[in-house]
């Protein structure tokens, strides 16, 4: 069985820190198993926001979807 949806974070003595780029770039690893034709949004963007939206204290998806579209429009 393939696993799409193992994600591993190596840490090595140079960059042992998690920044922005990296967590997009492990983010952007993540299989997406919609069909292309039908994909609004990149996956790892839903992601990034739903983690940003968390971090800032929402509780539901309706408060992740507020936050999205408070930071997209204003």
């Amino acid at each position: 069985m393939n696993n799409h949806c193992h994600i591993s974070i190596i840490s090595t003595e140079y960059d042992n820190e998690m920044n922005a780029f990296n967590l997009m770039e492990n983010l952007s690893n993540i299989y997406d198993p919609r069909q292309s034709g039908k994909v609004e949004h990149k996956l790892s963007d839903i992601l990034l926001l739903t983690i940003c939206a968390v971090i800032a204290g929402a509780e539901g998806w309706e408060e992740i979807e507020g936050f999205g579209l408070v930071k997209t429009y204003g």
